[in-house]
């Protein structure tokens, strides 16, 4: 691991190098040229490498701030800059978060647009080695496109290299036309990529399928409410079921708290302690020092089913410090509590646990919501129960999170809302499922009062950043006009 870690760094010095404005004068000598550094096959693999580094960004304290802080999962952040802010329903366009994840997937397609265009006409690789590489730096695209329309709404869709800064003024592109452009690029991902990743970390050919059942549960529901696209979503996430290449992990804390792949990790954010680590020990622990912006609501706290281990494991609201003192309840999917039992300062962690993008519960989801909205729920129950079966403390009582039946379509679409919620908290997706399910109006429900703008529709896509409408004429998603 320790040679890509080099090969990562390398090759996004390198990108962002060519990418400097054209109308600079002075040649900087640190400069490296793609002449110079495509001098053999594995320099391509090297690019392609590169686009990872921004993937990670995801699971810093700004995108968690829209991914999951503005929901109902989680209560009133600690005095983080702009979180109180953006917990009220008062964002702004010049906010840390809005800016951020923009930046961060633009930058994701900015590298894989680079290395695509360059390809093609590489007579270094042979044409197996090119789909393998353009596949995966198309996944990367789509990936990077998808955060992005569930955020903003209509984008500008890139599809070449920025030769000029005048070229970032290009035009917001219909959600429709962006979510038929990520489906163009999956669709190849999975026809080209390879069965098994070449190393943890990497997309394979299934991560491509369960991303597609993913943007196909989302084109399903709100804006476009293409609902033709449940069966392709069922379609999809079955695939990955049946493939025999996963297994749920037999109890719940244990899909976490790891630093490699479980059987149920389709993909996941790997981190390593020397080179940095993961982010979300100190967005969401309690323990003294902190200033945590991830913190369970207590009508979430409350709303798990009876004998739940997600409730019972996954938040702590009893925990004891190590001054004997009790500790604000806090989420601890993430949390290594060795740290806080030693009393470390904020300064002092390095938390390498990983973090899912995608894992086979959520495949199990996606189908129980999917066959739900095309037949009714009598197909359905089987794949929910798999993971409230998993959830139960005492695997024998039939009272600890029972199984689903007896349901009207109606009760099953709510019930799978939950599900969602109780299993796939803190994991990227909570807004996302908010707005597509069009219920966000369960935020101005839980916070009310303390909202100093009342929870609408325009809450449906964020800000555009100002950066964006200052130097590329991009305009203001008119609801915040």
């Amino acid at each position: 691991m320790k040679k890509y870690y080099i090969i990562f760094t390398f090759a996004i010095l390198f990108i962002a190098l060519q990418s400097c404005k054209k109308g600079l004068e002075e040649n900087p000598k640190t400069f490296v040229s793609p002449s110079s550094f495509f001098t053999n096959a594995d320099s391509y693999e090297q690019a392609v490498l590169g686009i990872y580094t921004n993937i990670r960004g995801a699971y810093t304290q700004n995108p968690m701030m829209m991914r999951e802080m503005f929901s109902d999962i989680c209560g009133a952040p600690g005095n983080a800059e702009q979180a109180q802010a953006s917990y009220e329903n008062n964002h702004q366009p010049f906010f840390y978060s809005v800016r951020a994840e923009w930046s961060n997937n633009y930058t994701i397609i900015k590298n894989a647009n680079f290395i695509l265009s360059y390809i093609p006409a590489a007579t270094l690789i042979n044409a197996d080695k090119k789909a393998l590489l353009t596949a995966e730096a198309r996944f990367l695209r789509a990936y990077a496109y998808f955060q992005l329309v569930q955020f903003y709404g209509d984008v500008p869709l890139r599809t070449t290299p920025l030769t000029d800064y005048s070229e970032a003024q290009s035009p917001r592109v219909a959600q429709a036309d962006i979510y038929k452009f990520i489906l163009e690029d999956l669709t190849f991902a999975e026809a080209n990529l390879p069965e098994n990743a070449p190393q943890q970390g990497r997309v394979y050919k299934m991560v491509a399928t369960a991303l597609l059942a993913k943007v196909y549960l989302t084109m399903a529901g709100y804006p476009l409410k293409q609902i033709q696209y449940f069966q392709n979503a069922k379609e999809k996430a079955l695939l990955v079921i049946n493939s025999g290449k996963f297994q749920l992990v037999s109890e719940y804390a244990k899909v976490f708290h790891n630093t490699a792949y479980t059987t149920e990790s389709i993909w996941e954010q790997l981190f390593r302690v020397d080179v940095g680590g993961n982010a979300m020990q100190g967005l969401t622990s309690t323990a003294e020092g902190f200033v945590p912006i991830l913190k369970p609501a207590s009508s979430f706290m409350n709303s798990f089913p009876v004998g739940d281990q997600r409730r019972t494991w996954g938040i702590q609201d009893s925990y004891i410090g190590p001054k004997k003192n009790t500790l604000a309840p806090f989420f601890q999917k993430f949390v290594n509590t060795s740290f806080i039992d030693a009393g470390t300062t904020p300064s002092g962690i390095i938390n390498n646990y990983s973090i899912p993008f995608i894992r086979l519960a959520e495949m199990y989801l996606i189908a129980a919501e999917a066959e739900n909205e095309l037949n009714g729920p009598a197909a359905a129950y089987d794949y929910i129960n798999k993971i409230r079966a998993r959830a139960r403390i005492n695997k024998t009582d039939p009272t600890n999170v029972p199984d689903l039946t007896g349901l009207t379509k109606e009760a099953f679409r709510k019930a799978v809302y939950m599900e969602r919620k109780w299993e796939l908290h803190l994991e990227g997706s909570t807004w996302f499922d908010l707005k597509r399910t069009q219920t966000i109006d369960v935020i101005q429900t839980m916070r009310g009062a303390s909202l100093v703008h009342p929870i609408g529709t325009y809450n449906y896509n964020w800000y555009i950043p100002d950066s964006e409408i200052l130097n590329n004429s991009i305009p203001q998603n008119a609801a915040y006009q």
